[in-house]
């Protein structure tokens, strides 16, 4: 039994070792998104008992497909384009204006990020936490030897349909408020994320923090955007 435990403590390790590894040289190539790096980076070497794989801070992006549901099917979805922060009507009109003969859709996914744990209590306090913050449809993925899988996924998503068969079908007002609605969409699952990793950074890592601000979640990003128009005015 003390060798089978030395082997699964060795395996994890040495897992681990490969992934902060890799997190190193894509935060290098700037492949990790830029607003949950330096988390990732500290959270991985400051805890024995966990390291990460992939994660993503939420995102925007333009999609060709006919329907959604075959976005796993072999070429009958594809990625256009993609943002981690919000856009600008410029920014979206400017790729769907090249396009002549598809359907587009603008989608927002909200964050996810897979943690693993040395053990099962690890793997719980990853999860109450993530609950906590709002992580509905966060779980344990899958237990093994090597690790126990916490998958943690915001449910901030939206999806949209802008062009079919080539033609806009929607006027230019109503597409500036479809892309508000989309980067309201992603903001508020970046604020999600912002206490799930305040409460990860206090709790875990013993880090020292306040409260998050109450208009981060009172105010959406609309509110945000008038008043920071209205500031612009003055100035």
């Amino acid at each position: 039994m003390e060798i089978l435990h030395k082997m699964v403590r060795t395996n994890f390790d040495a897992r681990k070792s490969i992934f902060v590894k890799r997190l190193i040289e894509e935060g290098i190539q700037r492949r990790v998104d830029f607003d949950i790096y330096d988390f990732l980076l500290a959270f991985n070497k400051s805890l024995s008992d966990y390291y990460t794989t992939s994660s993503c801070s939420g995102r925007i992006a333009l999609a060709k497909a006919t329907r959604l549901s075959y976005s796993k099917g072999s070429g009958l979805f594809k990625f256009i384009t993609k943002w981690h922060r919000p856009v600008t009507y410029s920014e979206v009109a400017n790729v769907i204006n090249g396009i002549s003969d598809d359907d587009v859709w603008l989608l927002v996914r909200a964050p996810i990020m897979h943690f693993i744990a040395r053990d099962l209590n690890g793997a719980l306090k990853i999860l109450r936490i993530a609950r906590e913050t709002g992580f509905k449809h966060s779980g344990i993925y899958s237990v093994t030897r090597d690790g126990v899988v916490v998958e943690v996924q915001g449910e901030d998503r939206f999806e949209v349909p802008l062009v079919i068969n080539g033609k806009l079908i929607t006027d230019i007002d109503k597409l500036r408020d479809i892309i508000d609605i989309a980067n309201e969409t992603l903001m508020f699952g970046k604020f999600r994320l912002a206490h799930l990793i305040r409460l990860i950074e206090t709790r875990l890592l013993g880090k020292e923090l306040g409260d998050m601000p109450k208009t981060y979640f009172q105010e959406s990003y609309r509110e945000f955007r008038i008043k920071d128009a209205s500031i612009n005015e003055l100035m």
